[in-house]
């Protein structure tokens, strides 16, 4: 499963980055070599995930150690799965 999250942040894009980039943790429930990141602007970020693992992904999200870790930067997450399309 391929999963788009869009992150509405608390403080600035590149504070948040480096919370995001300091998670090691992510590689246990995707294939972090394609994980893709974007600002949209200084409040919101796109993640895109590839070879998600839901329950892992979801354990992950729901632990008492992310939670505690995004706090202070992330107002909510929201989350969309997607497929790739053939476009040839």
């Amino acid at each position: 499963m391929n999963v788009l999250v869009t992150a509405h942040l608390k403080q600035s894009y590149d504070a948040w980055k480096k919370i995001f980039d300091s998670d090691s943790a992510r590689a246990e429930f995707c294939d972090e070599s394609r994980t893709m990141v974007g600002k949209v602007d200084d409040s919101t970020a796109l993640i895109a995930l590839f070879g998600v693992d839901p329950e892992k992904m979801r354990k992950r999200l729901t632990s008492p150690e992310f939670i505690d870790l995004v706090k202070d930067h992330v107002v909510k997450h929201d989350a969309y799965s997607f497929e790739e399309m053939s476009i040839g």
